[in-house]
């Protein structure tokens, strides 16, 4: 059985959102060329600001995707803040 839903990163239980913002620290570290000593606290309040909407989909394996329209800001939101951490 597929399911599939979106849902903003805020609604995610603490233990999805360290699983995710890993995965999106890995994903935008090095495409925004930030420090690689960032902490993760920096990176939470980044994202959680960002609040990106999260696109899921279960076929078997789980896969979690940030949201098209979600992804710009995202990518604006973590430069900006992140930018700023250094």
């Amino acid at each position: 059985m597929i399911s599939t839903g979106h849902r903003p990163f805020s609604s995610f239980c603490p233990a999805m959102q360290g699983l995710i913002l890993q995965l999106i620290r890995d994903e935008y570290q090095p495409l925004l060329q930030l420090p690689v000593d960032l902490s993760d606290e920096s990176w939470s309040e980044a994202v959680t600001k960002a609040n990106p909407v999260l696109f899921y989909l279960n076929d078997g394996a789980p896969l979690i995707q940030i949201g098209e329209a979600s992804r710009a800001s995202l990518q604006k939101c973590l430069k900006q803040e992140l930018s700023q951490s250094e």
